[in-house]
């Protein structure tokens, strides 16, 4: 089962601990970056940061760290967990996705759009008649 899963039925129970840790363990994923674990130079060297000089709150928000030995050296693939699944349970723990009259809220719009009513213009062409040859 996925940890976002665990962590939304946590937030469900009754124990303030719990419940406190799971939201601790999300607002991690959601604030952290994948520029926090990795960075790249403009001609693609990519470098990984040692994990000890990792703050706790992205190394929580690490999903996978995979090694792949090859002929050129190691491929390292970074893995981060979903931090849209993260920031929408978030987002419903704040209240935020709730239908309601509160002011803090941000709006949603309805907004129509018309452009100019599209017009056909025809060209007709007069062909003159063709002078008669007499012989």
């Amino acid at each position: 089962m996925g940890r976002v899963r665990i962590m939304r039925r946590s937030l469900a129970s009754d124990s303030d601990d719990k419940r406190n840790a799971v939201l601790g363990e999300i607002e991690a994923i959601g604030s952290a970056a994948i520029t926090d674990v990795l960075s790249w130079d403009s001609y693609g060297n990519v470098t990984v940061k040692n994990s000890n000089d990792l703050p706790l709150h992205v190394q929580k928000s690490i999903k996978k760290v995979k090694v792949t030995p090859t002929k050129d050296g190691n491929a390292i693939e970074v893995e981060m967990h979903d931090k849209i699944s993260a920031l929408r349970l978030l987002s419903k723990h704040h209240g935020l996705l709730e239908v309601g009259s509160d002011d803090q809220r941000p709006s949603i719009l309805g907004i129509n759009i018309r452009g100019p009513q599209a017009t056909t213009t025809y060209e007709i062409k007069h062909e003159s008649p063709e002078e008669e040859i007499t012989e």
